[in-house]
């Protein structure tokens, strides 16, 4: 049983991830970090280099890897639930977490990120809305599908921990 932290970039599943890990004492893993490792470049570098069906490709794989563990909670990369393929890797092998927050707050957050992020290259603040709208309406169906939808935006880490170990008991499983 694996816990799967999904939802927009930006939205806190890499650190509300290691803070989970950490309550629960499991494994932490981050799919864009598991990438760049394997691949020996940033997630930037394989956009700009290989493009982003590549970089899909590779996110699969790496996804497959780590869902063979158990005891794990991965950060997902906000484009890794929205293929079947890894929605139904996630599901049979764990329970998926939606960390959802306003377009309002991750716009925000990504004003104020030092990390770079390839699909929003170039965007200036005015654009940013734009394109944070037009990917978060194409990507929320695919998030809505998770097994719990948590608002990151008001729920701090014990809460979240509280949470998400309800959802694993419930599906038959053991913290």
């Amino acid at each position: 049983m694996n816990i799967y932290l999904i939802g927009f970039m930006g939205s806190g599943k890499s650190s509300a991830g290691r803070k989970v890990a950490a309550l629960l004492r499991w494994k932490f893993e981050d799919i864009d970090r598991l990438v760049e490792e394997k691949e020996r470049m940033t997630v930037p570098e394989i956009f700009a280099s290989k493009g982003e069906e590549y970089f899909r490709k590779a996110e699969s794989v790496v996804l497959s890897e780590v869902s063979c563990g158990s005891r794990t909670v991965v950060a997902c990369g906000g484009g890794t639930p929205c293929s079947a393929e890894n929605t139904d890797v996630m599901k049979s092998t764990g329970v998926t977490v939606y960390l959802r927050l306003s377009e309002e707050a991750l716009v925000s957050r990504l004003k104020r990120s030092r990390n770079e992020r390839p699909l929003l290259t170039g965007a200036e603040p005015e654009e940013l809305g734009k394109r944070v709208s037009k990917l978060l309406r194409n990507r929320s169906p695919w998030y809505e599908q998770a097994d719990l939808i948590i608002d990151a935006g008001n729920t701090d880490e014990e809460e979240m921990t509280a949470m998400i170990a309800e959802t694993v008991r419930s599906k038959g499983a053991y913290l």
